[in-house]
């Protein structure tokens, strides 16, 4: 489990993480400009697209019981079962999804739960939308608690959820705005990632109905990717 450090605060908004880049495009046009009109123009367009990459738009999870929703924007590329080794130990239901440079890059929680564990991986920056390969790359996994709707004896009423936060070929820092110790509601922010990449949910194999394909288009906090299964 990763301990916060102390004296650290999250900021909780992809619009302040963004400040410091769009001030560097903003410069870097303006002095583009002093050279070349066409350049200074190409810095504009550079600094507005910086701006709208960072936008952080508010959003009402639909939040059903018993529903797991898109942990991020983008397009899903893989729904399949793979072996998992932390948090969440063996057979897992893996849902990926690719954010290209045009998507929000906020990550939201997927289910009401409980955060309890928070682990970074180091690795490569492979293109993110190569799901073999990008296995190699580097990322932050975070590990939830979930309530189970209809728990069945002998249960204790929990199930681990990891959303995995991994990085691409132009993604070079993955932020991450919670820490191990704190309740998240389905929908809320959990970070951002910059610049293209990846996000997967996985959760216990068998437990849960997936509700998307290859292919489908979700909304961070909105689609719906999964349900639990009622055993």
């Amino acid at each position: 489990m990763t301990m916060r450090p102390t004296g650290t605060t999250r900021h909780e908004s992809a619009v302040r993480e963004g400040i410091p880049f769009v001030v560097a495009a903003t410069l870097i046009a303006t002095v583009a400009g002093t050279w070349r009109r066409w350049a200074g123009w190409a810095g504009l367009v550079f600094t507005v697209w910086v701006a709208w990459f960072f936008r952080d738009p508010d959003r009402e999870c639909p939040a059903v019981e018993g529903t797991l929703y898109s942990p991020a924007d983008g397009l899903v590329t893989a729904v399949d079962e793979v072996d998992s080794s932390w948090h969440l130990t063996g057979r897992a239901t893996r849902v990926v999804i690719f954010l290209s440079p045009l998507d929000v890059h906020v990550n939201r929680a997927p289910v009401n739960a409980d955060l309890v564990a928070r682990r970074q991986e180091p690795g490569r920056a492979l293109p993110a939308f190569l799901v073999a390969g990008a296995g190699e790359n580097a990322r932050q996994l975070l590990g939830f608690n979930a309530c189970l709707p209809h728990p069945s004896p002998g249960n204790d009423g929990t199930v681990p959820i990891v959303v995995v936060q991994i990085v691409g070929f132009l993604v070079r820092r993955i932020v991450t705005w919670r820490w191990p110790g704190e309740t998240v509601r389905a929908g809320d922010r959990l970070g951002m990632l910059r610049f293209g990449s990846r996000t997967d949910l996985l959760a216990p194999a068998g437990t849960v109905e997936v509700l998307v394909r290859p292919g489908n288009r979700v909304v961070g906090g909105i689609t719906p990717v999964a349900r639990f299964i009622r055993h």
